[in-house]
């Protein structure tokens, strides 16, 4: 930037001396306004740069508007001083033309090597035509020549990279050079007209370099095309005006045909040579996704648009060791070609290095490998995605967007691309980004439906295989329950009712069954509370539905709340378990209040839910027991008020067994049974004094107990029925309604041997045995009681247990 800021102020001081000289020579034949007001511009575009990066190329463009300010301002003058000035100012701008057209990549031997040929081979024609040895106008001849070759160079690479625009005003620039300068310096153009040539060459020339500084600059179309158009229209007036012109009117249009003529053949000459240079691929890239823009339209399947959008860019790659890649993103798909152009379609997910570069970036932007590169060492974190990109020889990266939505990513393959991306290339690539997500979005719709309809309906198909599977665990559930309720239920003490009271629980069972009140059972522990509730179940509209028997003392008072209703993470609990059945929840008390409390609230659901409601959907009816009347729960605060208010209806107490003593012998007689089938032996009877001393025991366990006893005397007997000997020890309730403890101590003493006696069938050893006495004390106390002859039916009392 040295130079440029010593431009700033030499320059315009430099042109402003040109001027004052040209000023003091003759110039009546050129345009005094036109070639002041431009060399003035020229001179100024030092300073119009400075604001730009600092770059080589902003200190040539720098260099290369101070020459085009000396080169108008000191032509068509009388003076030889001005006139060599004149030369050297376009040798210069040659000679920066030249350095600028090279590309980046040219080593710097053949770059300064070219400028140093050029700038002899000009100074040497400039030698040997003042020598006479060559033509008087050959300097101008090479120059010209020079200025065609570097101009027509730097066609070839604006267009190369995309600037059709810039390359557009190169290819005038060229006809301009070809027909103005060598009729301005070397033919019939004179005067004005040939300082206007000359003048508009400049104009064009600094017009198409300005695009060096910043690519993005769009004033060469606003500005630059509209000179072009007026300096063709000064042209065309200043041979219709002056008659005294050089050419005539017919020579006139054979020329301006012949200029457009040149021209295009010209720009088409740069388009292909451009297309093989080797050292960028940016207009093939341009014209490429313009191509697939074309190529997409119509296209309605994914072969239509993998097909047009990625042969015009394997044609532009020339890259044998990669080709471009599209990904799709909903359904994932990697699509690419094969040999012989055909559409290679399969599932394949884009690179997520990429997606989420994308993402960063706010989808508005292309991934350039060449732009990467140099901030890898600035910034660590790009290492990854530079690494990725290169993996996989991609250059480029390319969103494909519709309506904010990425459908896509283009990859293209980087070849032999050393630069990065122009401004040009960048709209060509967004252009047919959202092309493609466009296509791609139409396109995919019908696979994406196609797809969800295919996952919904293998989510329907799992979601009734689960269906039927947990119907059918209900179902089992359900027999499993209804099979484990009958076998615990399965016996036929409720139907041993030789007793009144029994007689009552069975009337009372039968007016409860055809209900659907909750029924408690206030019974002792021990009580058949199974059979009768299994006898309710059974004779209830709910005889099919399951039966689900539950112990609320079973558990810890913070668990019962979890298996009674369940919980979103565990197994159901005993309510739902039975919903459409019956529920026995055993000791009722032993719920907690909260348990209780919501209980109560399933009953009152239970009464309101409509009749219509099916009965395997319907709550299950409860049974519950208890130990303790209600009376005496509801003194000591154990059960919750709503609750008890379900069982005011559905109440019944089920009698102690020493309270209906005549059911006892049948009962005896089951439990024997039942004993002899577990222990696998042959039925066995009972002699009439164990059994009396059954009858009379007190039994405080109830049925439970006597099944107990009555066990454990069959697992004891050897012969054919179980006697005194065989029965376990029992308590000792008293006699005659009297207390055992009641009396004087020989009285009490007198029962507790006769009692012995009895158990031990008259045997006085094993009576002795029992009573933890010596046999010998056992007789001196049978002496001193007169028991010692008796015989045993002679002994008062009676054994019970």
């Amino acid at each position: 930037m040295r130079i440029t800021r010593l431009l700033t102020i030499l320059g315009l001081a430099a042109v402003l001396y040109v001027l004052a000289a040209r000023a003091a020579s003759d110039i009546s034949a050129s345009p005094e306004w036109l070639v002041a007001v431009l060399s003035l511009g020229f001179s100024l575009t030092p300073l119009a740069i400075l604001g730009a990066r600092p770059s080589p190329r902003v200190s040539a463009l720098a260099l290369m508007g101070f020459s085009l300010a000396i080169a108008t301002a000191s032509a068509r003058t009388g003076s030889g001083a001005l006139d060599v000035t004149h030369d050297v100012a376009w040798l210069v701008i040659a000679l920066v033309m030249l350095g600028l057209a090279l590309p980046r990549s040219t080593s710097a031997f053949v770059r300064y090597g070219a400028v140093a040929g050029y700038a002899l081979a000009a100074t040497t024609a400039s030698i040997l035509s003042n020598a006479g040895l060559l033509p008087v106008h050959a300097f101008g001849v090479v120059v010209v020549v020079g200025l065609l070759a570097v101009a027509a160079l730097h066609q070839i690479v604006l267009v190369g990279r995309g600037h059709t625009v810039e390359g557009a005003l190169s290819g005038i620039a060229v006809v301009s050079l070809a027909v103005g300068l060598a009729y301005a310096w070397f033919g019939p153009f004179t005067g004005r007209l040939a300082t206007a040539v000359e003048a508009a060459v400049a104009l064009l020339l600094w017009l198409g370099h300005l695009a060096w500084v910043d690519p993005r600059w769009r004033s060469l179309r606003r500005i630059g095309v509209p000179i072009v158009a007026a300096c063709a229209v000064c042209f065309v007036a200043a041979f219709a005006l002056l008659p005294s012109a050089p050419l005539h009117r017919w020579e006139l249009g054979v020329l301006a045909i012949g200029a457009g003529a040149l021209w295009w053949t010209t720009f088409a000459l740069a388009r292909r040579l451009s297309r093989r240079a080797i050292w960028t691929t940016s207009g093939r890239l341009a014209d490429a996704c313009l191509a697939a823009r074309h190529r997409l339209l119509g296209g309605t399947t994914v072969e239509d648009i993998t097909s047009g959008a990625l042969i015009p860019l394997a044609i532009a790659a020339e890259c044998a060791s990669s080709s471009p890649e599209l990904y799709s993103l909903e359904p994932p798909l990697r699509m690419r070609l094969d040999s012989g152009e055909r559409p290679n379609i399969r599932s394949g997910e884009a690179p997520p290095v990429l997606l989420d570069a994308l993402y960063d970036c706010g989808l508005r932007g292309v991934i350039d490998l060449p732009t990467l590169r140099p901030r890898v060492v600035r910034e660590p974190a790009v290492r990854e995605l530079v690494d990725a990109m290169e993996r996989r020889a991609v250059g480029a990266a390319l969103p494909c967007v519709h309506l904010d939505h990425l459908e896509g990513v283009l990859l293209i393959p980087i070849g032999e691309r050393t630069e990065p991306l122009s401004a040009a290339e960048h709209d060509e690539l967004g252009r047919l980004g959202r092309s493609l997500g466009g296509a791609l979005a139409a396109a995919l719709a019908q696979r994406r439906a196609e797809s969800h309809v295919h996952e919904l309906a293998e989510l329907r198909r799992e979601a009734e295989s689960e269906i039927t599977a947990l119907r059918g665990e209900v179902q089992q559930l359900r027999g499993q329950c209804d099979v484990l309720g009958r076998g615990l239920a399965e016996d036929d003490t409720l139907h041993v009712a030789y007793s009144p009271s029994m007689r009552r629980v069975q009337t009372r069972a039968i007016e409860l069954a055809p209900t659907e009140d909750p029924v408690l059972l206030i019974a002792g522990a021990g009580s058949p509370v199974l059979p009768v509730s299994r006898f309710i179940h059974d004779r209830g509209p709910r005889w099919d539905a399951p039966f689900v028997v539950a112990d609320c003392s079973a558990a810890a008072p913070d668990e019962v709340m979890g298996l009674l209703f369940g919980s979103s993470e565990g197994p159901p609990g005993w309510f739902h378990s039975a919903t459409g059945g019956t529920l026995l929840l055993r000791d009722l008390p032993a719920l907690p209040l909260e348990a209780q409390a919501r209980l109560a609230a399933a009953l009152r659901d239970a009464a309101n839910m409509k009749e219509d409601e099916q009965p395997a959907s319907c709550p299950p009816r409860i049974i519950v027991t208890s130990r303790i009347d209600l009376g005496e729960l509801c003194r000591r605060d154990a059960l919750d008020p709503d609750l008890i208010t379900h069982f005011t209806r559905g109440r019944l107490v089920i009698p102690p067994l020493q309270e209906r003593r005549e059911d006892v012998p049948s009962l005896v007689l089951l439990a024997i049974d039942r004993a002899c089938r577990v222990f696998a032996r042959d039925p066995v009877g009972i002699d009439q004094q164990a059994m009396m001393a059954l009858v009379d025991h007190d039994w405080p366990g109830d049925v439970a107990e006597l099944e107990l006893v009555v066990e454990l005397a069959v697992g004891r007997v050897v012969g054919k029925a179980i006697g005194m000997s065989e029965l376990p020890p029992l308590a000792w309730p008293a006699a005659d309604g009297q207390e055992s403890l009641s009396g004087t101590y020989v009285d009490v003493e007198r029962r507790m041997l006769v009692r012995a006696l009895q158990r031990a069938g008259n045997n006085k050893s094993e009576a002795a045995r029992r009573l933890g006495l010596k046999r010998t004390t056992f007789l001196d106390k049978l002496r001193r009681h007169g028991l010692d002859d008796r015989a045993p039916d002679d002994v008062g009392g009676t054994a019970v247990g």
